[in-house]
C-alpha cells in the first residue's frame, strides 16, 4: 500500500512520456556526450584485480544492529532484524545489454550468489546496466524470488513477477519496515531511444533500527536537504563517491567526493558508507581517486564536518552500526 507524497519529495516531474530531475531537464545531449568521447582524458584502471578473499555473511543478523557489507560497485547486502536486503545487484562480468558488449568489472564482487543468505528484498534505483542486471536478478528471482522495489516504469526491465514500482515520495510498508522512494538528480536509459522513459531514484527505509539511505546514483541537489528535513537524520547512508570526471560533463548525475562528503552532513548522518567506485571504469577519474580524495575531504572539513563517519571499508568487509532508532 502506498502512503502519501511527502511534500517537497515528490511526484517526480513527468511530462507524459519522459521524466525530469528536480532540477529541471537533461544539462547534457546527445552533442555533449560525443565532445567527451572525443576529448575524454581517462586514467589507466587494470584490467584485472587479484579477488578480495571475504569470509562469507551471516545467514541471519538479529542482534539490534545494523550490518552493511559493500559486495561491489552499488551492490551492498544490509541485515537487520532478521532481513536480508540486497540493493542493485550487479554480480555480472559486464554492465552491458550483452557479455561481451559494455563495461568490464576491474573487481571480482566481495561475495559469488552462492555466498549470499537467502534475499527478501531488492532496492532497485535506476535502469542502468550497472544498477539493474538482468541477469543477477533472474537468478535471485530463481532462488529466493525477493520482492523488488523500484521506480515508476523500471518494472518492464524486471525478470521478476513480485515488483513494485514507486513515483517520488511513496511508500511500501513489509517485513516490518516502511520504504519510500526518493529523489535523485540522475538519469534513465537502456537504449537510444528509451532516456528518460523510466524514473530513477533513491530510497529511505525507516526501520526500528534507525534509517538507512540508499542514494543510488546521484548528482548533487536541494534533494538531500529535502530527505533530511522530512525524515530525519539517518543512521546509515549509503553515498555514491565516483565516476564524476570530468566535471562539465559527470557533475549534473555523479558526486565527487567532496559533494558526497557534504549529502552526509546534510543528511547528518551517524554512518556512511562509500559505493559505486573502484569496480567499473565508468569514467575519467583514477580506480584509486574516489577514496583518496574523500579522505582528503574529510581531513580538511569545516568543523562541523570533522569527525564524520565516512567509510570506504575493503569489498565485503562488514561495517556494523549500533541502533539509533526509529
Amino acid at each position: 500500500m502506498h502512503a502519501p507524497v511527502p511534500a517537497g519529495l515528490g511526484p517526480a516531474p513527468f511530462d507524459g512520456r519522459r521524466f525530469s530531475n528536480l532540477s529541471g531537464p537533461d544539462a547534457h545531449g546527445f552533442a555533449s556526450v560525443l565532445k567527451w568521447m572525443l576529448t575524454r582524458r581517462r586514467a589507466r584502471w587494470p584490467k584485472r584485480l587479484e579477488p578480495i578473499q571475504a569470509a562469507p555473511p551471516p545467514d541471519r543478523v538479529d542482534d539490534g544492529t545494523i550490518r552493511a557489507a559493500l559486495i561491489g560497485h552499488a551492490t551492498v547486502l544490509l541485515q537487520l532484524a532478521g532481513l536480508n536486503i540486497l540493493t542493485d545487484p550487479m554480480l555480472s562480468r559486464t554492465a552491458g545489454p550483452l557479455p561481451w558488449l559494455g563495461v568490464k568489472r576491474v573487481r571480482d564482487p566481495a561475495f559469488a550468489l552462492a555466498d549470499l543468505p537467502p534475499i527478501d528484498l531488492v532496492l532497485l534505483s535506476h535502469n542502468h546496466y550497472d544498477h539493474l542486471d538482468r541477469s543477477t536478478l533472474a537468478a535471485l528471482v530463481g532462488r529466493d524470488d525477493p520482492l523488488i522495489l523500484t521506480g515508476l516504469r523500471t518494472g518492464r526491465s524486471v525478470p521478476s513477477g513480485r515488483v513494485v514500482e514507486l513515483d517520488w515520495g511513496q511508500s511500501h510498508q513489509e517485513f516490518g519496515l516502511r520504504a519510500t522512494f526518493v529523489p535523485a538528480e540522475h538519469f534513465s536509459a537502456r537504449g537510444p531511444f528509451d532516456r528518460n522513459a523510466a524514473l530513477w531514484g533513491g530510497f529511505v527505509l525507516e526501520t526500528a533500527l534507525g534509517r538507512i539511505y540508499f542514494a543510488g546514483d546521484s548528482g548533487d541537489g536541494a534533494h538531500f536537504a529535502a530527505i533530511r528535513r522530512h525524515f530525519g537524520p539517518m543512521t546509515l547512508s549509503l553515498i555514491p563517491i565516483g565516476a564524476y570526471e570530468p566535471r562539465w560533463f559527470m557533475s549534473p548525475v555523479h558526486m565527487d567526493p567532496a559533494e558526497a562528503l557534504a549529502a552526509s552532513l546534510t543528511l547528518e548522518s551517524q554512518v556512511s558508507l562509500a559505493i559505486h567506485h573502484g569496480t567499473f571504469p565508468l569514467a575519467d577519474d583514477a580506480i584509486d581517486a574516489p577514496p583518496r580524495l574523500l579522505a582528503e575531504a574529510l581531513a580538511s572539513a569545516a568543523p562541523a564536518g570533522r569527525g564524520l563517519d565516512f567509510r570506504t571499508p575493503a569489498l565485503g568487509q562488514p561495517v556494523i552500526v549500533a541502533a539509533s532508532g526509529a
